[in-house]
C-alpha cells in the first residue's frame, strides 16, 4: 500500500516537489524510488531506511533535515502507513506482557505521534496535511485482534484532536478496504490464526473482494484533491465515489470484508 500511495501521489504532485519515503528495507525503497520515477520522470524521489518502532524524535528530524533541509514549501504532506498486525490467536484476556505491548504501540501509535509532532515543527510556514492509514477495525472489533483493533482506534482518535488543535490543517483516517498483499496469505498460512478469523478472510478471497493497493491508493488521492470531507473524518473506500470525494455514505463492503493496511 505504501508503495501504491508513493505512485499515485507522485502522478499528481506539483512540480519541484519531494517525496520522502521511509522505512527498514533501503533495497525496496530504492525498488519504490524507481518505480515512481518511471511513473513521473524528474520528481525528486527521496529513501531513508529507518525502523519505526525504534526511531525517536531526534532520528525523524535527522531524516527529513538530510532530505528537505530548511527550504520552505508551499504544501507538506504526511501519510502513516506502516504498521504490523500484531495477532497471534491470542484474546484480549491472554496479553499480560507489558514490554510487548510497549513494543507494539511504539510501532503502530507512538512513533506516529512523535512524526508528527517533528512534521509540524520543521514545516512552520506549510500549508499541512495528516493522513492516517487507518482501518474498520479502529470502528469494529475482531477477536485475537486486540492490539490491531486497538493501536487503529486509538490512532483515529489522535488524528481527530489533531484536527480540532490545529483547524487549518487537513487531517483524515483513511481506511482502505481489504488488500490483495501478501498480508493475507501470510495470515492464511499462520496456524495460530483462529477458525473465524481464517473463515473470514478465505471467504473474502473466494468471493474476490480484495483490492488492488493501486485501487485503493488512487481513490485515497483523489480524495485528497477534492477534499469534501470533514478534516478528522474516518472514510472508508467504500464511501469514496470512483471520482474521488466522500459520498457521505455508510459503507457497504462485500461480505466477510475487513479493511486493513499492510
Amino acid at each position: 500500500m505504501g508503495r501504491a500511495i508513493a505512485v499515485e501521489l507522485g502522478k499528481v504532485v506539483g512540480a519541484g516537489s519531494t517525496l520522502l519515503l521511509l522505512a527498514r528495507n533501503k533495497e525496496d525503497l530504492e525498488v519504490t524510488k524507481e518505480i515512481v520515477r518511471d511513473v513521473r520522470p524528474g520528481l525528486a524521489v527521496e529513501v531513508q531506511s529507518l525502523d519505526l518502532g525504534l526511531a525517536d524524535k531526534d532520528a525523524f528530524e535527522r531524516a527529513v533535515r538530510a532530505n528537505y533541509g530548511s527550504a520552505d514549501h508551499e504544501v507538506a504532506i504526511v501519510i502513516h502507513n506502516a504498521g504490523t498486525l500484531g495477532q497471534d490467536g491470542r484474546k484480549i484476556t491472554d496479553l499480560t506482557d507489558m514490554d510487548e505491548m510497549n513494543a507494539y504501540y511504539r510501532l503502530n501509535l507512538y512513533h506516529v505521534i512523535v512524526l508528527n509532532s517533528v512534521f509540524t515543527s520543521m514545516f512552520p510556514k506549510s500549508r499541512k496535511a495528516y493522513i492516517n492509514i487507518s482501518s474498520i477495525l479502529a470502528k469494529q472489533p475482531l477477536q485475537t485482534w486486540g492490539h490491531y483493533c486497538g493501536a487503529k482506534a486509538a490512532r483515529d482518535s489522535v488524528f481527530r484532536v489533531l484536527a480540532a488543535e490545529d483547524t487549518e490543517a487537513v487531517v483524515l483516517n483513511y481506511a482502505p478496504g481489504p488488500l490483495d498483499t501478501p498480508m493475507i496469505e501470510n495470515l492464511l498460512a499462520d496456524a495460530r490464526t483462529v477458525p473465524v478469523v481464517r473463515t473470514m478472510f478465505e471467504d473474502l478471497k473466494k468471493a474476490g473482494g480484495l483490492i488492488k493497493p493501486a485501487n485503493s491508493a488512487a481513490r485515497l488521492v483523489a480524495l485528497l484533491r477534492r477534499r469534501n470531507f470533514k478534516s478528522g473524518d474516518h472514510v472508508d473506500y467504500y464511501e469514496v465515489a470512483e471520482g474521488g470525494g466522500s459520498t457521505g455514505a455508510t459503507p457497504t463492503p462485500p461480505p466477510s470484508a475487513v479493511p486493513l493496511q499492510q
